[in-house]
């Protein structure tokens, strides 16, 4: 056999293996407490990493009838310790695994994430069609460079499918600046931009965008902007909106007014939040 053949044959051989690699899936399940309702609800947690916290999904909604499972997609014990080419294919295994238990199947998905959670739930949403609906909190609408567990930029994407790192958004490498600032100015690098790109277009269902207007972690409001105008422009059948609340920062928390807002603000925003959240399922559910 021809060298260069027999070469390409274990290249392509291995790349196989990665591509049918089977994950140690981390996710923490919360079933519903209330009288089950026809949505089941994942959850993304951000940049912080670990097992995902998030009291009014897993608390409140599951009381409310809303099972929720939560995934863990680095540091922890059997995820990688970088948000940095964590494979599309670990979540899609999740999200197969999740619709597939007895008490979950026929159900409608939805998906909520917040900051780096928020760019993954339009990700995910955008290339797996049992995405139902997605609630973005304070997302991106592009895939950014990966982030180490020092918090230094990572060499390569967030994400990665096949083997391959997605296109992204590096962060600007002249730059000294921080947050909000060196965001924006990594966002005027149109071409990456441009690759990198969520083709939100492609999302099977509702979209609910939420952001904090003084958002002191990256530009939430304007990049949501950004995925607005978006399914605009591409006629997007669905329904979508996007929320942008004054005095509101990264987290829409009261006691974390160091990442934006005031305690007035991000409290109101909280409440509003948590209602248009009932109100959006309820749209689903009816869809």
């Amino acid at each position: 056999m021809n060298k260069v053949i027999f070469g390409l044959l274990l290249f392509l051989a291995g790349h196989s293996l990665v591509f049918a690699q089977k994950f140690v899936i981390d996710t923490t399940y919360y079933p519903t407490k209330g009288q089950e309702k026809n949505i089941a609800m994942i959850s993304l947690g951000g940049s912080e990493g670990g097992y995902p916290s998030n009291d009014y999904v897993h608390n409140e909604l599951t009381k409310l009838g809303y099972p929720c499972m939560a995934v863990a997609y680095f540091k922890t014990k059997n995820t990688p310790q970088n948000l940095s080419d964590i494979p599309l294919e670990y979540f899609e295994q999740a999200i197969e695994s999740y619709s597939n238990r007895p008490e979950i199947k026929g159900k409608k998905l939805v998906v909520i994430g917040k900051s780096k959670g928020g760019e993954l739930a339009l990700l995910l949403a955008s290339r797996y069609p049992k995405i139902k609906g997605v609630i973005a909190v304070v997302p991106s609408n592009v895939v950014w460079q990966g982030i180490n567990a020092d918090w230094s930029a990572a060499n390569s994407s967030s994400w990665s499918y096949q083997g391959q790192p997605l296109p992204y958004v590096p962060y600007d490498s002249i730059s000294d600046k921080k947050y909000v600032e060196l965001y924006e100015l990594s966002l005027q690098q149109k071409a990456f931009v441009e690759k990198a790109t969520i083709p939100v277009e492609k999302i099977s269902g509702a979209v609910l965008l939420s952001s904090g207007a003084e958002d002191k972690m990256w530009p939430a409001t304007s990049m949501c902007d950004e995925v607005i105008q978006r399914l605009k422009n591409n006629d997007f059948q669905h329904w979508y909106r996007h929320d942008a609340y004054e005095h509101t920062g990264h987290v829409f928390d009261p006691k974390s007014v160091w990442l934006g807002g005031t305690e007035e603000g991000n409290k109101k925003a909280k409440d509003a939040f948590e209602k248009s959240v009932l109100s959006f399922l309820k749209i689903v559910d009816e869809k």
